[in-house]
Order: structure tokens, then C-alpha cells, then sequence
């Protein structure tokens, strides 16, 4: 069995990646600052600003699934955001570096694109400007370019998962809900999703495949989160927006196509299942 460590493994997408990770045979050790409880013996603290304690941790570990960085920078300063990602981030791949753990995949975010009413056609792809609006997604940005540097230094391999709405376990209520019951209210990302299983099982291929060097992959459902046809979404919404191919009657304008082509990845919950399961059927 070989062991995987997970940074963040108390944040949202954390308990299901230790989860799906667990359940998929790799031996996982969990990395945060918050604790699950004593019981779970599979648990380190440690800051992922602290690039010594990183050495020791993953020290013989086969591979490292870095979640362990803010979210988004609307609710920390963006000299906190900045260096939790592009400092914390560095401090992974170097301690890999270090140690020789040589499979890493990474949490970076659809905020790369910045605007997505700026971007000059849809669907969105890996190929699609990267032109960030924020700090946050500026950092993500840096943090992309400096794991390339790495699988070109040290002969990583190395993914980063352009990531939108994760759904977390027990979210449905206040995460996803809302936006399924309006049009409006996810505008901003193309109203993409994705649940956080779906995401640990895109780590887990990454982590058992052979691919080599450094790749970027958005992720998200195959479906829109609204139960209206994406024509008319994008009509009401994005009316000027140059589209490259016509899309499915229910199909997301953030495209996952390069994942499932490399990794046979496919979200396999969609919105109407995490539904379901919130309200018990």
C-alpha cells in the first residue's frame, strides 16, 4: 500500500478526499492545523508554511494531494491570501523536491480566467486565456507556472485542478441549493459544480496513473447546476459570447474534456444526487 499525504485534510474537500483516497487502497496520512479528534491516528498537524515540518512529513510518502490553501481571497487580506498560496504552495513542491516524492496534484482554481464575460469565446478550456481579476487567482496562476518549473527541474509529475463550486459533504443546503433555484446566481462561474468525491477520484487516478510531467485540468459536472437548457442561459446572460462549438442541451460551458480524455475521468454525482441524498431519498 502506498502512502499519499493529504494537505488540508480538515477543509472542505479534505474529509472526502481522505475518504475516497482511503477507499481506493492508498495508505493516507492527513495534514491540517485543525485536528479530527484522537481517535484517528492517521492525522498530523502542520502548517503548510512551515517547509521543515513538510520535509518530515513527506518523507517516503509516493505521492502528495496539496488542498492545504484558502479558497478565495474574500475573506482574508490579499498579502494573507497571497502568501498562504504562493508560500505554502512553494513549500510543497520544494519538500517534495526534497524528500523525492515524485506525483503531486494540486488544487488551482477556474479564477485563473479571471471574467469569464471577458474571455473572448466559450466553452472555457485549458487552452482559454489565463487573465486573472484577482489575487487569488493571480497566485494560482504563479503557482501553475512554478510547478512546471518543477516537473522541469526535478522530473515531477505534477496536475493542478482548475477548480469551481465544490460541492462538500453535508453543503447541499447553503452551497448548492440556492443556486440551482436561480438562473443568476452562479453566472459568474458558467454555472459549473463539481462534488468533492468527484474530486477525490480525479486525485486518485492522477496519483495511480503513469502520465508524466506538469498538465492543468479544469473539473467540473458534465451538467449545468440549473435545470434550464444552457442556449437559454447563455442567451440571457452572455448574448454577445462568441461560441467555438454548440454544446448539448444541458452541458457546462467549463469543460472537463481534457481530464476525461487523459484520465477517463466523468463526475458521477451530479446536482439532482446530492439532492437527493441532503433530503434523505
Amino acid at each position: 500500500m502506498k502512502r499519499v499525504v493529504v494537505t488540508g485534510a480538515q477543509g472542505g474537500t479534505g474529509g472526502s478526499l481522505v475518504r475516497v483516497l482511503r477507499d481506493h487502497g492508498w495508505d493516507v496520512t492527513g495534514v491540517d492545523l485543525a485536528m479530527p479528534g484522537p481517535t484517528d491516528s492517521g492525522y498530523k498537524r502542520a502548517d503548510v508554511l512551515d517547509g521543515v515540518a513538510l520535509n518530515d512529513l513527506f518523507a517516503g510518502a509516493y505521492g502528495v494531494v496539496h488542498f492545504g490553501s484558502v479558497p478565495t481571497d474574500n475573506f482574508t487580506s490579499w498579502t494573507e491570501c497571497f502568501r498562504n498560496v504562493m508560500q505554502g504552495g512553494f513549500n510543497v513542491l520544494q519538500a517534495c523536491a526534497n524528500v523525492g516524492v515524485g506525483r503531486i496534484v494540486f488544487a488551482s482554481s477556474m479564477e485563473v480566467y479571471g471574467d469569464l464575460k471577458r474571455q473572448p469565446r466559450l466553452p472555457i478550456t485549458e487552452g482559454s486565456p489565463r487573465v486573472p481579476g484577482s489575487i487569488y487567482g493571480s497566485a494560482k496562476r504563479m503557482l501553475e507556472d512554478l510547478a512546471a518549473d518543477y516537473t522541469r527541474w526535478h522530473g515531477m509529475a505534477i496536475a493542478g485542478l482548475r477548480l469551481g463550486r465544490i460541492i462538500y459533504e453535508n453543503s447541499w443546503s447553503w452551497r448548492l441549493r440556492p443556486h440551482t433555484e436561480s438562473r443568476a446566481a452562479c453566472v459568474d462561474c458558467l454555472w459549473n459544480y463539481v462534488d468533492a468525491r468527484d474530486v477525490a477520484r480525479a486525485c486518485h487516478l492522477w496519483l495511480a496513473s503513469e502520465l508524466e510531467g506538469s498538465r492543468v485540468y479544469n473539473l467540473a459536472a458534465d451538467d449545468v447546476c440549473v435545470d434550464a437548457p444552457v442556449a437559454e442561459l447563455l442567451a440571457e446572460f452572455y448574448p454577445d459570447m462568441p461560441m467555438e462549438e454548440k454544446l448539448d442541451e444541458f452541458e457546462t460551458p467549463f469543460q472537463s474534456k481534457a481530464i476525461q480524455r487523459d484520465l477517463g475521468w466523468h463526475a458521477q454525482i451530479g446536482w439532482r444526487d446530492i439532492r437527493a441524498e441532503a433530503e434523505g431519498r
